[in-house]
């Protein structure tokens, strides 16, 4: 790891800390402030796009590293996820519909529970698509990753030769710990609305997971190597 990449993720850890802090705050103490501050368009949810497309960028670059090794299942693992997280991007900001000031069409004006350009407001009968796919299923999908994949691929010998053999980016400690730190402080502490802020977490994070992964041996079936 270098050192300016070890600098990125002390100066964004403090300042994901005291953006969570300061949402905790004014949400017990001005819940109006609190809306302000996580509301639709705001400075919140921009941030959260932002770091979802540097997410994006770097597993561009990725690609790019990778095609040169003519590793190609790697090319695929990193243009996959570019793709994810250049959806996620989008739909956080409904595609840039308020930024270019846009209309929605008729299927999204009829079945959006907000009138937006965006899949994950999508009400479905009475299925609510954010709920099913982007909060019940991602969260799953997140514990998962966060609290036993990395340790499910030490010990079993077929999951480690997958994560290696598709070099599946893996958070290191010191990432996990922070997400699940500033998650359980929002879960404790939670008030209406601050999903936002859990978004904003995930994307930081993940931005972080992608630019420094927890390094894996490549000349061995399950060794990982000893970085923390």
């Amino acid at each position: 790891m270098t050192r300016n990449i070890f600098f990125l993720e002390i100066f964004l850890y403090i300042f994901l800390s005291i953006f969570v802090g300061y949402g905790i705050y004014i949400g017990h103490t001005n819940y109006d402030r609190f809306l302000n501050f996580v509301q639709e368009d705001g400075f919140v949810e921009y941030l959260t796009a932002v770091f979802l497309f540097f997410s994006c960028i770097v597993c561009l670059f990725r690609v790019i590293e990778f095609r040169k090794q003519k590793q190609l299942l790697w090319v695929l693992t990193s243009s996959l996820l570019a793709i994810l997280f250049f959806f996620g991007a989008g739909e956080e900001i409904s595609w840039g519909q308020r930024i270019f000031n846009f209309e929605s069409g008729e299927f999204f004006s009829e079945k959006n529970k907000q009138g937006e350009t965006n899949l994950h407001n999508l009400v479905v009968g009475d299925v609510s698509i954010n709920k099913l796919i982007f909060s019940y299923s991602i969260n799953i999908v997140l514990v998962i990753y966060f609290l036993f994949l990395r340790y499910t691929a030490k010990k079993v010998q077929f999951i480690g030769n997958l994560v290696k053999k598709f070099n599946i980016p893996l958070p290191q400690n010191h990432h996990a710990i922070m997400m699940i730190g500033v998650n359980l402080l929002m879960g404790i502490f939670t008030v209406t609305k601050m999903d936002e802020l859990h978004e904003l977490s995930f994307a930081i994070i993940f931005f972080l997971i992608f630019l420094n992964p927890y390094k894996i041996q490549q000349n061995s079936s399950v060794s990982f190597s000893k970085s923390s």
